[in-house]
């Protein structure tokens, strides 16, 4: 497994001031700079777990905290240059917040992290999405681009609503199997892999489902 998801920023020291920091690449006290962190990953970066079960009171709690203790306008008065890191570390929480807050991105993240993504095992995805699906979701975006009475777009809302949460669903199950193998060792290989392409077939649909769900926001806001 790629090392920069395994790591978090727990314990991570300030070499200057010696104080525990909120991020592995800003000092939030002294604000001394670490740009030698700035590859780490986004689990990393927030100082959680790279699952895909995240508790989601955990993250936002984290996003909270990280927002008292980081956020660049506390460090207008310290100066340019403290300002200017201030910016580039809050601006790498934000990028890392995007990457593991929403469920399917946060899939989309670990499976690029993951060392078959790198080594091309789990193949270009063309046909991570059956043909059946594909013109069902043309025939969806086709009447999204129809005006729509209140009734059918309810209907539209609940059926995307269904369809997103047992995608959801689905990915849970393949995290499971994915987590396992980690301490399985290579005879949960195949498992490993089989979940992986499962996973992101799953995430392949949830996108149609998303741009969906988009498409009938805009329609409800005209």
């Amino acid at each position: 497994m790629s090392s920069q998801y395994s790591k978090t920023s727990d314990g991570f020291r300030c070499d200057e001031c010696g104080k525990d920091m909120a991020v592995p690449l800003f000092c939030d006290h002294c604000g001394v700079n670490y740009p030698e962190r700035r590859a780490m990953g986004p689990f990393a970066v927030l100082g959680l777990p790279a699952r895909w079960d995240l508790d989601v009171a955990v993250l936002e709690a984290r996003e909270v905290a990280l927002a008292q203790r980081l956020h660049p306008d506390k460090w207008q008065s310290r100066g340019e240059r403290q300002h200017k890191h201030a910016l580039l570390a809050w601006s790498a929480v934000n990028g890392a917040l995007e990457a593991v807050t929403d469920p399917f991105v946060r899939a989309t993240t670990l499976i690029e992290a993951t060392d078959e993504h790198a080594d091309g095992l789990l193949g270009d995805g063309k046909n991570d999405v059956p043909q059946d699906f594909l013109i069902e979701q043309l025939d969806l975006q086709e009447e999204l681009e129809s005006p729509l009475d209140e009734a059918r777009r309810k209907a539209l809302n609940a059926q995307i609503r269904r369809a997103l949460k047992e995608l959801e669903r689905q990915l849970a199950g393949h995290f499971v199997i994915v987590d396992a193998s980690v301490h399985a060792g290579d005879a949960a290989g195949d498992a490993r892999l089989a979940a992986l392409m499962g996973a992101r077939a799953v995430v392949s649909q949830s996108r149609y489902w998303r741009n969906a769900r988009q498409a009938l926001r805009a329609q409800s806001a005209r």
